[in-house]
């Protein structure tokens, strides 16, 4: 397996561990997300020890699986 590979599945592992934060915290944040956005790059701050510039990166690809997610189940529900 080569190293890019590697960097996509690690990369892909921690984007699923902010979709995962952003699911268990999205309630407390109803009226402001940017504060949820926060709060997920600083738990891949902390957690991963991962650089800021790509947690970023990574939390917003997870808030739009997340918005996504959403609009798929209220789709599938109307």
């Amino acid at each position: 397996m080569n190293s890019q590979s590697n960097t996509l599945d690690y990369q892909q592992c921690i984007q699923n561990a902010a979709l995962a934060f952003l699911e268990r915290h999205q309630a407390e944040h109803l009226g402001d997300p940017s504060t949820l956005h926060n709060r997920t790059i600083d738990h891949l701050v902390n957690r991963f020890n991962m650089a800021k510039p790509i947690a970023s990166k990574l939390t917003a690809l997870a808030h739009i699986e997340l918005v996504e997610v959403a609009r798929r189940t209220r789709s599938a529900h109307s």
